[in-house]
């Protein structure tokens, strides 16, 4: 009887719980657990989450879209009887805006920052939109009088300036650096470096007929010249002295205060123009017409500037 009542014993003393000792002061463990906590991962937030999932479907539908600079960064909208501004995200660029807007088919809708999530920076929306553009818009390369031109979609033609890409493969094209102007929406005219003392003088006269011709919507971007540089891989505005070729320096970006908002009120859609849906050649220059095949920008001018 007492072997067992001694076994009891010893066996309940093992069933006893250990006491855990520490070598940390109460105030050092008390700061530990607390770091511990902080390090658990927060729980997610659902409207956040369900704003990643529509911007994800979203996604693929959005492009860049030019504006003047002094277009006021936001829609505005009436309700009972007062006025809100709903701010949609922006970069400026040079004397024009870049907003982001949503290819429904048959209009751009714009992008509101309210859809945009909390990861995502607008790097991000520019690198996102001139991707779907160099994958999903269709453009070609075509020679002309006074150099080269690219066109196709006149709702997104513009917007190649920013694919570096493009200019990339046609400076190695052309091994050289390129002189670049974006007249009209629907139109950018480009030369070789090399050649800027004949074609210059012809693609400004051109430029020129484009901005004024009441048929074509004026580019919002003032008449800029830029160089893409090829070994830096840069696209620059260069200043243009009056009466002479365009030099090498560099002109300054020009600032604009936000709070400048004389320019024309956005509206939730725009309409597209008719598409050009012509397969791209893939960077295939597509050589000058016949002379009778012509498109003459102006019926009282020469053909000397023909495109």
């Amino acid at each position: 009887m007492g072997f067992f009542s001694r076994f009891k014993k010893n066996r309940e003393k093992e069933e006893q719980p250990r006491r855990q000792e520490s070598i940390l002061t109460p105030e050092a463990q008390a700061d530990q657990a607390k770091a511990a906590q902080e390090t658990q991962a927060p729980a997610p937030d659902p409207a956040e989450a369900k704003k990643q999932q529509q911007f994800e479907e979203l996604s693929p539908r959005l492009y860049p879209f030019f504006a003047p600079v002094n277009t006021p960064p936001f829609l505005p909208f009436e309700t009972g009887g007062r006025r809100i501004d709903i701010p949609l995200p922006c970069i400026p660029f040079f004397s024009s805006k870049i907003f982001f807007v949503e290819d429904t088919g048959s209009s751009f809708r714009f992008l509101q920052k309210s859809a945009v999530p909390d990861s995502v920076s607008l790097q991000d929306l520019l690198r996102l939109s001139v991707r779907n553009l160099a994958q999903n818009v269709k453009f070609q390369v075509r020679a002309a009088d006074f150099g080269y031109l690219i066109d196709g979609n006149p709702n997104h033609v513009s917007s190649f300036l920013l694919f570096k890409g493009l200019w990339k493969e046609l400076a190695k094209k052309f091994d050289d650096n390129l002189l670049i102007t974006v007249p009209v929406r629907g139109l950018i005219l480009f030369v070789p470096e090399k050649k800027r003392q004949d074609m210059l003088p012809k693609m400004n006269a051109v430029c020129m007929k484009l901005i004024h011709d009441p048929k074509l919507r004026a580019h919002p971007l003032e008449p800029i010249l830029f160089l893409y540089h090829r070994e830096k891989d840069q696209l620059l505005p260069i200043a243009v002295r009056k009466n002479s070729i365009a030099t090498a320096a560099p002109k300054p970006e020009q600032q604009h205060p936000e709070d400048d908002q004389s320019g024309e009120p956005l509206q939730e859609e725009i309409a597209k123009e008719g598409e050009n849906l012509a397969s791209p050649p893939h960077l295939h220059i597509v050589p000058k017409p016949e002379p009778e095949a012509r498109l003459e920008l102006d019926d009282d001018d020469e053909g000397d500037d023909d495109i």
